[in-house]
């Protein structure tokens, strides 16, 4: 009877099925992709992040901080993946640990650089969402800054200068705070391209007229973001406006 239990065990043990483990080049393989995310940024705009995973185990980071001159970085690192769907990183700037989730976006967990981010930053696959900012612009705006140097109520004899976009029929309307501006506008992403406008020829006291229409010329990008508008020269902020109540 002994014998016979012990030849038992034994032939559960051999049939018992083996574990199977995660194939992790597939895994890679399905995770390699274009991920981006806007992340919180304590002296800037806002942080814009994008990261690229080949299936080499290489990797790019692209980061730009909106609303700083020159403050873009391309760099190039090494990733790999492990059995818990976990994403380790060298030689990069920010990323340092990502979670890979089955709904195919990435969680940064685990940061090189320290940003404001109050809870993980969800990375999102480039072309699975849609992120128009465009939509967002379809309100009306009021000046707060110019250059980022703040407008003060003594600055327009009048009213503040504001911007009106009506993305439906792709018309911007408004005033410099002297004069009415009329005009259209195109987008591409977060590019922004306005004009022609037209403005009325009222003469205006002061300078300020003249400062805001200049830095409207020198709008070549936008981002809205908290409820403000930021227009942008490049990466640099010619103008912030706050929404209308």
């Amino acid at each position: 009877m002994r014998v016979a239990r012990i030849s038992l065990i034994l032939l559960m043990a051999c049939t018992a099925p083996t574990e199977k483990k995660t194939d992790l080049l597939l895994l890679a393989h399905y995770t390699a992709g274009t991920y981006e995310a806007s992340l919180p940024c304590s002296d800037c705009i806002s942080l814009e992040y994008q990261l690229e995973l080949d299936t080499d185990s290489t990797c790019i980071e692209h980061i730009t901080y909106l609303g700083k001159p020159n403050a873009n970085f391309e760099v190039h690192g090494t990733w790999f993946i492990d059995y818990d769907s976990v994403l380790t990183f060298t030689n990069t700037r920010l990323a340092a640990k990502l979670k890979a989730n089955s709904s195919g976006t990435l969680t940064l967990t685990e940061m090189i650089e320290v940003h404001p981010q109050k809870k993980p930053a969800v990375l999102l696959r480039i072309g699975t969402h849609s992120n128009n900012q465009a939509d967002l612009l379809n309100s009306v705006w009021v000046l707060e800054a110019i250059n980022t140097n703040e407008i003060s109520e003594s600055d327009y004899a009048r009213e503040r200068a504001q911007l009106e976009f009506i993305t439906t029929e792709g018309k911007l309307t408004g005033t410099t705070g002297c004069n009415r501006i009329n005009g259209t506008y195109t987008t591409s992403g977060n590019n922004l391209a306005l004009g022609p406008l037209l403005t009325t020829k009222m003469a205006c006291p002061g300078s300020t007229e003249a400062t805001f229409t200049q830095a409207l010329q020198q709008t070549t990008a936008f981002k809205v973001l908290d409820l403000k508008l930021y227009l942008l020269s490049g990466n640099t902020e010619v103008l912030r406006f706050k929404k209308a109540p």
